[in-house]
Formats: C-alpha cells, structure tokens, sequence
C-alpha cells in the first residue's frame, strides 16, 4: 500500500522562509496577471457582443425600412395602367422574394 502525499505545509509567521515568502509573492503577482488578463478577455468579449447586437438591429431595421416602402409601393396605383400595376407588383414581389430568401426564417413572423 502506498503512502499517502503528506499534506503541504503551512508557514506560518515564524517558520516562512525568506525564498518561500518570496515564492508566494510571486504566485500573488502570477495569479494577479492571470486575473487582469481575464478581466480584459471578458471586457472585449462583452464590447464585441454588443457591437454584433447593435449591428444586427441596425440591419434589421433596414430590412422593416425596404419591407415598408415595398408596401407603400404596392398600394399606390393611382394613375398606372394595368400592365404599369403589374410591372410594379411583379417587382415589389420579386423583391420581397429575394428579401425573404435572405433573411433568418426563426426572425419572420408567424
């Protein structure tokens, strides 16, 4: 049967060394840049996130901007002969078309 690992020692006021104090200094100072390179991850982690979200709302609200003038321009038919209404609907619908095509199906209403 094997010996079990002594456990380690702690110093305490009277029994530290002066190269044990300084090793544990150094694990301060170790741990402390580990910590701050972390922080600093986290923080650019976090400002990236919120750079992709407002990009993703900004599309978004381009996408809702080109759906309502594709509305506007479906509803106004005042003054168009028929084959002018239908060249205009056919390509409104073409272009909702290509706009759906493009987009996220999980972000389209049901």
């Amino acid at each position: 049967m094997t010996q079990p690992e002594p456990a380690q020692t702690r110093h305490t006021a009277d029994s530290i060394t002066s190269d044990a104090l300084d090793a544990l200094y150094r694990e301060i100072d170790t741990l402390r840049a580990v910590c701050d390179s972390n922080k600093r991850a986290y923080v650019g982690a976090v400002k990236h996130a919120w750079e992709v979200e407002e990009r993703a709302k900004q599309a978004e609200a381009a996408l809702n901007a080109v759906r309502a003038e594709l509305d506007a321009l479906n509803s106004q038919t005042a003054g168009l002969n028929p084959y002018a209404m239908a060249g205009r609907r056919d390509a409104v619908a073409r272009v909702r078309a290509a706009l759906d095509a493009h987009t996220n199906p999980k972000d389209q209403p049901t």
